[in-house]
């Protein structure tokens, strides 16, 4: 099975994870992209640091763990990193992207303030906002979410109901484009 979900910083990844922890798997990129001190947070500010020391096995370690979980039925939750992206194409592993509206950067300008990341990834996610989304339009190979304003993975994701002592294995992708 192959649930990849590449989502765009600030579309709720962390937050969907968090609602559906035994269904869904939110890839975290930084230990892999990074070489982070045991004493380093991972927060908001801690994202897009330029102190941050790179390490030397990525992008091919984060790659490594994305196939160990293809078999998994959980979702799995991607940043929509371009060369990650790239590499999945050339790997024949699909994936779905999800990204918000070219005309609602300044919601997530707001949502980035709100949630305390660091005027270096404001810079990159907000700064290179045309870039980003001129390339997820032109992305061919996975299919699209593009979340209207206020919108969040868990908007846009069915999930099936949790109960009690019921395991459940499926969800459906409702596609806004």
């Amino acid at each position: 099975m192959n649930n990849i979900i590449a989502a765009y910083a600030g579309t709720g990844k962390s937050h969907f994870a968090s609602l559906y922890p035994e269904l869904v798997i939110d890839l975290v990129s930084m230990p892999y992209k990074y070489l982070l001190a045991k004493e380093t947070p991972y927060n908001e500010l801690s994202k897009a640091n330029p102190e941050n020391i790179p390490n030397d096995d990525w992008p091919f370690n984060y790659i490594s763990t994305i196939k160990q979980n293809l078999e998994s039925e959980n979702i799995l939750l991607i940043p929509s990193d371009f060369l990650i992206l790239r590499l999945l194409r050339e790997e024949n592993i699909r994936y779905c992207l999800c990204y918000p509206q070219r005309n609602d950067k300044e919601i997530y300008r707001e949502r980035y303030l709100k949630r305390g990341n660091s005027s270096d990834f404001i810079d990159i996610f907000i700064g290179e906002w045309d870039k980003f989304i001129d390339h997820f339009e032109k992305d061919s190979y996975g299919q699209h979410i593009i979340l209207q304003p206020n919108q969040f993975l868990s908007d846009v994701i069915n999930m099936p109901p949790k109960m009690p002592n019921t395991e459940v294995k499926t969800c459906q992708i409702r596609k806004y484009n």
